[in-house]
């Protein structure tokens, strides 16, 4: 490998995570203003939302800890089988749409032995596009302060591992040197 290539490949080990770090962050960040500006449980960019699903019952389709991604969308284009984001109040669920009964859906979870009460279409937040499993793990890790404590010191060693890198190589190579003579 040529030393042209080495510094390239030091450098994307450095900044790729980095900004990907910071994007993950500020995504957090504007989800989280937006949620408490606008009181809206389910806040969304562009029509999508990511959420952290914190039960079993989608079991085994969804798990605890996967994070969903869900798109809004017209009411007439939900159907049986999608899974679906739905409000009940304050509280979000994730479930299966089983049945629809005069103009309302009926959803039940993967995992559970009952339909939930139906819900007006209106309740309904987006369907499910994607499930990222188990990455919900870290993004409810990191918006506790122990979880941010953590990701400032990454974030730090990451800015300065380019020079903590530099300073033990110059010394290994100065080690290096002294033997020589």
């Amino acid at each position: 490998m040529s030393e042209t290539q080495k510094k390239i490949c030091k450098k994307l080990f450095i900044y790729l995570p980095l900004g990907l770090l910071l994007l993950f962050t500020l995504a957090n960040l504007y989800l989280g203003i937006n949620k408490a500006v606008t009181h809206n449980p389910v806040p969304k960019v562009g029509g999508l939302a990511p959420l952290v699903v914190l039960s079993g019952s989608m079991e085994p389709a969804i798990y605890p800890g996967d994070v969903v991604i869900i798109r809004e969308q017209k009411v007439e284009q939900y159907k049986i089988g999608d899974v679906v984001t739905y409000l009940d109040g304050q509280t979000v669920f994730t479930h299966r749409i089983v049945g629809v009964e005069e103009g309302m859906f009926v959803l039940q979870g993967d995992n559970n032995n009952t339909v939930d009460d139906t819900v007006h279409p209106e309740q309904l937040a987006g369907k499910v596009l994607l499930t990222i499993p188990k990455i919900g793990v870290a993004m409810v890790f990191i918006k506790r302060p122990a979880g941010m404590a953590v990701l400032a010191l990454v974030l730090l060693l990451y800015v300065f591992s380019g020079d903590i890198l530099e300073k033990v190589g110059k010394g290994r190579h100065r080690a290096g040197r002294g033997e020589d003579r």
